[in-house]
């Protein structure tokens, strides 16, 4: 607090004119302090809130989730008994023959139930539909980190605009300044115009800034299944850096929490169902039936019991060929698997080494290069008021805290960027 009074102090002893603009100084140094104090904190508890949210709303995973549901049906409808066949048939001949042979054929026919490959089918079944699950999880990380990130964004876009709106106080505040000290003869005529210049230049930045706001939140209501311009709270980051996993425990729990490994672990599954489906087709299907004949005058003639089995090895290159099939799908997956882990794994380095970048870089601005920007800046301001200084050193050193200021929230933000996209990756909990 003292080091931004002091040179509004030395301002109040040295001209009792300067009191209006005094003020304005004043609201500027601390309009920081008051969004801080008014906006909404980006912290896990709210992203928990737009993550079930859009989980919820968005049709990407209601589409999904009716998928696992149709693969579950799936499951269920895998036959273990054929539909019985039944016949019937009429006799055309003589009226002797017909009273001897009977004239009215009836059959009746049933196919022997395979109870291992309706194994093998239902684990097929089964498995696609635990591929469709990983899926729609997959798909829900993928939503969820994209409406977290958004929202860092537009966290930064509201502390971007907040900084801005100070900048743009402390510009005019500065205006009214440097037209007061024209009073003095000796003062020089184009540091109004010059800090004018100034002014306009970040009115217009604050602009940008402000339309950027108007479509991250448009955005956010579109991926939230909200009205286009349903109205957001302002929002601030955290102060500080989250804290930071461990690299070694991100990378051993990726088998256990990647759903896209589950996925191609899955699949690798339905390979090998996929094999001993092939295998038990290649086997010969029996059945037993029944034919009987009866005279249409009301006497049985006779009934006929007998068995019937199929001869696939007249097809048997093609069984063969649909084993092998299955066997090579299932080398692919396995080698999937193997590709996928590792591009896992290179994604999981990269999203915590960049996340340990930011929080280092914003720790490092917010210990070292902001508090001695804003000493440059109050040392220079109070070297301007007593003519020692220049206005455009004034400046100069006013942009050099705004960046640094800009920086250390641009730091925060990144990080939490990166760490929505290693928790997309290796995410806490198993959520449909």
């Amino acid at each position: 607090m003292k080091q931004f009074l002091s040179p509004f102090a030395a301002l109040l002893n040295l001209n009792s004119g300067f009191q209006p603009a005094l003020i304005w100084l004043a609201f500027g140094a601390f309009a920081s302090v008051g969004h801080a104090q008014t906006a909404r904190v980006l912290d896990a508890p709210f992203l928990d809130v737009l993550r079930a949210e859009v989980r919820t709303n968005h049709p990407t995973l209601a589409a999904a989730q009716a998928k696992v549901q149709a693969a579950e049906a799936g499951v269920r409808a895998v036959r273990l008994w054929e539909d019985p066949m039944v016949g019937l048939g009429v006799m055309a001949a003589e009226n002797m023959m017909r009273r001897e042979d009977g004239d009215l054929m009836f059959s009746a026919e049933q196919t022997v139930p395979r109870r291992k490959l309706y194994g093998a089918r239902k684990a097929r079944a089964a498995a696609e539909s635990s591929i469709l699950q990983a899926e729609t999880q997959s798909a829900a990380l993928k939503l969820e980190t994209l409406v977290a990130q958004t929202a860092v964004e537009l966290a930064l876009a509201d502390e971007v605009v907040a900084i801005a709106t100070n900048q743009v106080r402390w510009l005019e505040s500065m205006a009214v300044n440097a037209r007061q000290r024209l009073a003095d003869p000796a003062a020089n005529a184009s540091e109004p115009l010059r800090v004018e210049s100034e002014l306009v230049q970040e009115q217009q930045r604050l602009d940008t800034s402000t339309r950027q706001r108007t479509r991250l939140v448009r955005e956010l209501n579109l991926l939230l299944g909200r009205p286009l311009d349903a109205v957001w709270p302002v929002l601030r980051l955290p102060d500080t850096a989250s804290p930071m996993p461990q690299l070694t425990d991100e990378l051993g729990r990726l088998l256990q929490a990647n759903p896209m490994l589950h996925a191609q672990l899955k699949t690798a599954e339905a390979a090998r169902a996929d094999i001993e489906v092939a295998r038990r087709e290649r086997s010969p299907t029996f059945s037993v039936g029944v034919d009987s004949r009866v005279y249409s005058g009301g006497d049985f003639r006779q009934a006929t019991v007998g068995a019937k089995m199929s001869l696939p090895w007249f097809n048997g290159s093609v069984y063969r060929a649909n084993v092998d099939r299955a066997r090579q799908q299932q080398a692919v997956t396995e080698r999937e698997i193997e590709a996928l882990e590792r591009d896992l794994r290179k994604q999981i380095v990269a999203a915590h080494t960049e996340a340990e970048n930011a929080a280092r870089q914003a720790a490092t601005f917010a210990d070292q290069v902001i508090p001695r920007a804003g000493q440059a800046t109050e040392a220079t301001q109070n070297a301007w008021i007593s003519s020692k200084a220049i206005l455009f050193e004034v400046l100069e050193s006013r942009r050099a805290l705004l960046n640094a200021q800009l920086e250390q929230r641009r730091a925060v933000a990144a990080q939490r960027g990166a760490l929505e996209t290693l928790r997309s990756i290796v995410p806490p909990t198993s959520k449909p």
